[in-house]
């Protein structure tokens, strides 16, 4: 009977809803990214190795959500106060994609998964992430 209430218990902690479909990470690439800076390898990248910064996206959509026709809506916030965005059609149910930002500094980032009716399913901010306030021409 005791074995029989811990399965029950454990079945209902693991079976229970999975909400977050969506992970951001924010990486910098550098002549460290290179494998051959590791292996001591000759890369011709070695000469002018990549400097930036990139969003790695992770999602796995439940079948029904994924049918809504998704969208990523990136928004990113540089430190020389540019801002970039990009919407780009999610393909598969599960995936990741990575968006490079070649010699750019990322100061903060949202990132939105909409339908096409512009629904926002889920988002994922970066921590110091605010709307922006425009105040005119001063």
């Amino acid at each position: 009977m005791k074995w029989k209430f811990k399965f029950l218990v454990a079945a209902l902690l693991f079976s229970s809803c999975y909400r977050n479909h969506l992970y951001v990470q924010q990486e910098w690439v550098d002549r460290n990214f290179l494998a051959s800076s590791h292996v001591n390898t000759p890369d011709p990248r070695q000469s002018e190795p990549p400097e930036g910064q990139r969003l790695l996206i992770a999602w796995d959509f439940p079948r029904s959500i994924f049918l809504k026709d998704l969208s990523f809506a990136v928004t990113v916030r540089f430190w020389d106060d540019t801002q970039q965005e990009i919407v780009d059609p999610i393909q598969r149910k599960r995936g990741y994609q990575a968006f490079y930002f070649p010699k750019k500094k990322i100061l903060t980032y949202r990132v939105q998964v909409v339908t096409k009716e512009k629904e926002v399913i889920e988002t994922w901010k970066h921590q110091f992430w605010t709307e922006r306030i425009d105040i005119g021409d001063l």
